[in-house]
């Protein structure tokens, strides 16, 4: 049977094109998010200032629940801090040569001119064995007050031994005395190169110093990885600490690496996802269309005694061997659709530019093995009904499929109906970006029930689009005899065009409403008459913020420390976990700067060991106001909470709101100040005390609310951009699926072109006939696309804006139909000129 479906592939080449280049385009979309996968598993960043260390012990930074799996997980935003005595312990080791606690100091460093300061990392000389490093011009800081710059840094600030920079920590700047320039001996700068400070000026600029940020070691001579390791778990104690070795050293030295792998994990699970089920969805679209335009040759071949089992056997093989060359073909276009993704997301800003793309085999073995399944399965699918047809009922129906839908066709379009319709309420139920989520995937259900569906939805639309084409004579009724007659062709055609409508409107303004929704809330909620923002020395320290406060102009002063909280919960039973984007505030004149929209509660008992949280996340966790939580910070500290308030604006505001206090010690300093004016200040005599205060401090930015709604936009813009790059690779994926169905479908009707053309319908008029079938696929498609996008946009824009009518420019919609037009209308002519050209006689005679 191998060797009849590869004679056939051979045979029939044109015929077997569009079902190619479908599984082909599918392996690649599916290959590309695997990669995606595999790097966030793998992929990693050469260590450079660890280098030399044998291992570096941190904390656990992922945070995991008793009795959960694997899934149930999340990685800790804030570092996990080790006591500092573990630094001797470990020291004291036989298997230890040096141990040394490293610090890893966010400092802003310019010179004392002016020139705008450069974000680095600051770190302790004592640190300097495990790159190494060592003087190139000038001495070690030898006492407190003097710094070492890499060579690369103090090039890019024009500084040499014996200058003084300035160097600024917590919003406070602070001259330091050059003693010299060091240089990696094994490798070059860098990321943006490095402060080295004197230990004590270390340990007065860290945040505590009970604790270390990490351990570096190097093991005495002729000590082995597995023997270390376990000396130092040993000595680690109940401490939970995770020590890293060789390549996975980059996992402490670079924070933003686990942020970016995550990410990448994260990307490829959402559109790893989406881009899977939806190429498994149009594969199976495009095989059935391909056996459904062979069945004149199936009857024939029933009439003459073949089985219905040598049937399937050969349609089976022919899928076989398509999706393996396809499959096998279709790797290379996914590895360069995995790099252009990537390039995209290093150009946005979401991973760093040193993180490589990782290649490897199982991917694209997953890639060839899935699509060459779903080919199984679709053209067997699609095969049953033929191959089963008693020989007299199959030539018979071989011209034209009328018979009505499989029963369980229907039932499982009102399946996915139904849960369409139910994905796209989660807005309702959660108004925070887990809810808006659900829009895409409601979407993708609807568009899924309307295929199953079929023949039943489309009757009653197709006969109202059609019916003034039967006013327009030949052409015309041409036109709505060939729509109606043939709905489950019509069907697979029209498929991908309503996932491409849908699916694009849907992401679309669901990143519309979401913006809409953080700048109606950050605008409603920051009542505060300014915003002082530090832009790179890691935080407005208390003393700035005491000095601030201190200022005769400046009235309630309410800090905002970013972080997260974590809060287990059940799911039917099964423990879960719920993160939340948190505030740390000081109580005092918080309700003059501040309004998120108080539900339930009262934010003026928002102190000591309580919280106050957005109203659906408290639902979710089903806690009302006066319940104790039990919560994890965001550094995995174990905390119980009394919820003392809920509010509604939790997109613009933060999921929950936390006092100061509880998130002392386990979050950096806050990167924002609220400032509201002094009783007879007016906004004027604010602004001009501000910005004299700020130009003391060069990393301090006054602001106002529209950059605080842009800052809080920043993390939705990026989703939104992140999800954009996801959606433009999809809909690239659905065009060319688009264009494939309608030239398969429009090139497998050669002979009735032909025989229309022997019976006296001339050119013009049949090229007239498929121009207005073309534009009812068209129509078709922007009203069911519209329909099924405008019902979860609608919930969605209702729960979240107050009003059905999505946000978003009408042009986007115009661009889609546009778009839509020139693919469907394009994609139907272009094979029907093709086919007028060849001779009636010999096209009515030709093969189908």
């Amino acid at each position: 049977m191998i060797d009849i479906a590869w004679k056939t592939l051979r045979a029939r080449k044109g015929s077997f094109s569009g079902a190619f280049v479908s599984l082909l385009c599918a392996t690649a979309l599916i290959a590309a998010s695997g990669i995606l996968a595999e790097s966030g598993l793998r992929s990693s960043v050469t260590p450079h200032r660890y280098a030399a260390a044998d291992a570096v012990v941190g904390g656990e930074q992922t945070l995991r629940l008793p009795g959960g799996d694997f899934t149930v997980s999340a990685r800790l935003p804030e570092t996990v801090r080790l006591p500092s005595d573990l630094v001797d312990a470990m020291g004291a080791l036989d298997e230890v040569e040096l141990a040394v606690g490293d610090h890893h100091l966010p400092l802003a460093v310019g010179s004392p001119d002016g020139a705008e300061p450069r974000s680095v990392l600051g770190h302790g000389w004592d640190t300097a064995p495990l790159g190494p490093f060592e003087p190139t011009e000038g001495t070690a800081p030898r006492r407190s007050g003097e710094v070492a710059l890499t060579t690369g840094l103090a090039t890019a600030l024009g500084t040499a031994p014996g200058d003084r920079v300035r160097i600024v920590s917590a919003a406070e700047p602070a001259e330091y005395l050059v003693s010299g320039t060091v240089d990696h001996q094994g490798s070059g700068e860098g990321r943006g190169g490095s402060v080295f400070l004197h230990p004590d000026d270390v340990e007065r600029l860290a945040p505590g110093p009970e604790a270390v940020d990490a351990i570096g070691i190097i093991a005495a001579p002729g000590v082995g990885t597995d023997e270390l390791n376990a000396a130092l778990a040993s000595a680690a104690g109940d401490t939970p600490v995770t020590v890293h070795t060789g390549a996975a050293v980059n996992r402490i030295e670079f924070s933003d690496v686990g942020a970016a792998r995550g990410l990448l994990l994260a990307i490829s699970g959402s559109f790893g996802g989406l881009a899977v089920l939806i190429a498994l969805f149009v594969v199976s679209g495009t095989l059935s269309l391909s056996v459904n335009t062979r069945r004149r040759e199936l009857a024939v071949l029933r009439a003459i005694g073949s089985t219905p089992g040598q049937l399937l056997r050969m349609i089976g093989a022919e899928a076989l061997l398509l999706s393996l060359v396809a499959g096998i073909l279709g790797c290379l276009p996914g590895i360069l659709v995995a790099r252009a993704m990537h390039g995209a997301f290093v150009r946005l800003g979401v991973i760093p530019a040193d993180l490589p793309l990782v290649v490897g085999p199982l991917p694209l073995a997953a890639a060839i093995l899935l699509t060459t399944l779903t080919a199984l399965v679709g053209s067997t699918a699609a095969a049953l009904r033929p191959a089963w047809t008693k020989p007299v009922e199959a030539m018979r129906e071989s011209s034209a499929d009328r018979r009505a839908p499989a029963r369980w066709r229907g039932t499982a379009g009102m399946v996915c109906l139904v849960l369409g319709i139910s994905s796209a309420m989660t807005p309702i139920a959660l108004r925070n970006d887990a809810g808006a989520a659900g829009t895409g995937g409601s979407a993708l259900l609807l568009v899924v029930a309307v295929a199953l569906l079929g023949p039943t939805v489309l009757r009653p639309l197709v006969a109202a689009v059609v019916r003034p084409l039967r006013r327009f004579r030949v052409s015309g009724f041409l036109a709505a005899e060939a729509t109606e007659s043939d709905l489950r062709r019509l069907g697979t055609v029209l498929t991908p065009l309503v996932l491409a409508v849908g699916f694009t409107l849907s992401m679309v303004h669901t990143q519309s409403v979401l913006a809409e929704a953080v700048s109606d809330q950050v605008d409603e909620g920051v009542t505060a008459d300014a915003v002082v923002a530090d832009t790179g020395s890691g935080g407005v320290g208390a003393d700035v913020v005491g000095e601030l406060a201190a200022l005769p102009e400046t009235g309630p002063v309410t800090p905002l420390r970013e972080t997260r909280v974590f809060v287990p919960y059940s799911v039917f039973g099964d423990p879960d976990l719920a993160s939340f984007p948190a505030r740390g505030v000081a109580p005092e004149g918080l309700e003059d700067n501040l309004d998120p929209g108080v539900a339930d509660g009262d934010l003026g008992d928002l102190a000591g060991a309580t919280v106050a949280m957005e109203r659906s996340g408290a639902d979710l966790l089903g806690a009302d106001v006066g319940d104790e939580l039990d919560v994890r910070l965001g550094d995995g500290t174990p905390a119980t909470l009394r919820l003392v308030a809920t509010y509604e604006r939790g997109l613009g505001l933060g999921g929950a709101m936390v006092p100061q206090e509880v998130v002392d010690g386990h979050a950096g300093p806050p990167s924002r100040v609220l400032v509201g004016a002094a009783e007879g200040t007016s906004p004027e005599e604010l602004a001009a005390a501000l910005e004299a205060f700020t130009e003391r401090y060069p990393t301090l930015l006054l602001d106002d609310r529209d950059g605080f709604a842009d800052s809080a936009r920043a993390e939705a813009d990026l989703a939104a951009w992140v999800n954009l790059v996801g959606l433009a690779v999809i809909l690239g994926y659905i065009a060319i699926a688009v264009v494939n169905s309608l030239v398969m479908s429009t090139a497998a009707r050669s002979r009735e072109f032909a025989l229309l053309r022997l019976i006296g319908t001339t050119r013009r008029q049949v090229l007239r006939a498929l121009r207005w079938e073309a534009w009812v696929i068209v129509v078709l498609a922007v009203l069911l696309g519209t329909l099924v996008a405008l019902l979860p946009l609608s919930v969605l824009s209702l729960a979240f804006l107050g009003t059905p009518v999505p946000a978003g420019s009408p042009l986007v919609y115009a661009g889609v139909a546009a778009a839509t037009a020139v693919l469907g209308v394009g994609s139907v002519m272009f094979p029907v000129r093709l086919a007028l050209r060849t001779p009636p006689v010999e096209a009515i005679g030709l093969r189908e």
